[in-house]
């Protein structure tokens, strides 16, 4: 979170006496350069944290809490301070920021440790135009930090494993001074992918790799989706929600499973496994797209349990989108639980609606 500020100067000038007869020598502007009224075009930077998503889930399952700790295990939610989201952060990822037909037009340094913090150049300032995040691996990559969590205080660790190049699918479009709070994800082998590649290589009967699997130049979209319950800050705490039923209009959807690791058949080495049709006890799928598909993609969400007490069923939005580039892409969704309007107030003031430009949504089309 960059905080601009605004230095004001002030110039002096001489007064010359008024009982001289002399008169001063016309003075010469130092800066002689013609004048312009162009300026530089505006840039907006995006800034937040990059972190494994499945990391995050599994360091929440896999903390280790007393029997008798009332409080539980460190909440999986995008806090400063959480240290759940410590382990999970992607550091050393570089991210990207992608237009739509897949050209790089910004870029970050290395995400910083202890929280994967990032901060691009910036992108023109033109809330019209809208890029995805894409988070690339380097040679310094780490995650789970190992230092600060060891396994020998009963943390289990996160394996390490290749990743991969993932894209956000959240839009991203300048629409204020600064695009903070953004939290693109990149996974690697360890977790659903490394369950999915086992599971395709048993359906095919041909070994079926990881690097294989999400190659861009296959032509093959591989999209990662997670249906969390409903956040009580914005979209920054991911707890698993289950019994969300999910049907794709495109491709092959899986189940994505989770236990704790016990190296059976088809199963990753954090737990995750694949199972092609079914419901997802913790909320995540994963969509294979075979090459050359076109048009839109949409994945449609039903909450088959009732539970007055949770206020469900919930309200689940459908995951669209269009001209998915190939390659990985992971989309993050949060389900929503309804709420019952309150009898209007006449003597309640009326404020202005909140300003979230910040968070750099795209604008909503007019109708």
């Amino acid at each position: 979170m960059k905080v601009r500020s605004l230095v004001a100067s002030t110039l002096s000038a001489a007064v010359l006496s008024a009982c001289s007869e002399s008169t001063a020598p016309e003075s010469t502007p130092a800066n002689q350069a013609p004048y312009s009224d162009s300026l530089p075009e505006a840039r907006v930077p995006v800034s937040g944290v990059v972190f494994d998503p499945e990391a995050l889930f599994y360091s929440f399952m896999t903390w280790p809490v007393p029997p008798d700790d009332p409080e539980g295990p460190p909440p999986p939610a995008l806090l400063y301070g959480v240290p759940t989201v410590m382990r999970a952060a992607v550091w050393g990822a570089r991210i990207d920021m992608v237009d739509p037909g897949g050209q790089v037009v910004d870029s970050s340094g290395p995400a910083l440790p202890p929280w994967g913090n990032f901060q691009t150049r910036g992108l023109a300032a033109d809330p019209s135009r809208v890029y995805s995040m894409r988070a690339e691996p380097t040679p310094e990559l780490s995650v789970g930090a190992g230092d600060f969590f060891p396994e020998e205080e009963g943390f289990a660790p996160i394996p390490a494993v290749p990743y991969h190049a993932t894209t956000t699918l959240r839009p991203v479009a300048p629409t204020g001074a600064q695009c903070l709070i953004q939290a693109p994800v990149m996974v690697g082998e360890a977790g659903a992918l490394g369950a999915l590649a086992q599971t395709l290589s048993v359906e095919t009967g041909t070994a079926t790799t990881v690097s294989g699997l999400v190659d861009p130049s296959s032509g093959r979209s591989v999209v990662l989706i997670w249906m969390y319950a409903p956040s009580p800050v914005l979209d920054t705490f991911m707890f698993p929600s289950g019994d969300i039923a999910a049907e794709t209009t495109v491709g092959t959807l899986y189940a994505i499973e989770w236990a704790p690791p016990s190296g059976a058949p088809g199963e990753s080495q954090m737990g995750f496994t694949a199972i092609r049709g079914g419901v997802s006890s913790i909320g995540y799928y994963a969509l294979v797209v075979p090459p050359g598909t076109s048009g839109e993609v949409a994945v449609n969400f039903v909450d088959t349990l009732t539970d007055p007490e949770e206020g469900r069923p919930w309200i689940v939005p459908p995951f669209n989108a269009a001209g998915l580039l190939p390659g990985l892409s992971f989309a993050r969704l949060h389900a929503v639980a309804p709420e019952e309007d309150p009898p209007p107030n006449p003597y309640e003031e009326e404020y202005p609606a909140p300003d979230f430009s910040f968070l750099c949504y795209p604008p909503f089309p007019e109708e």
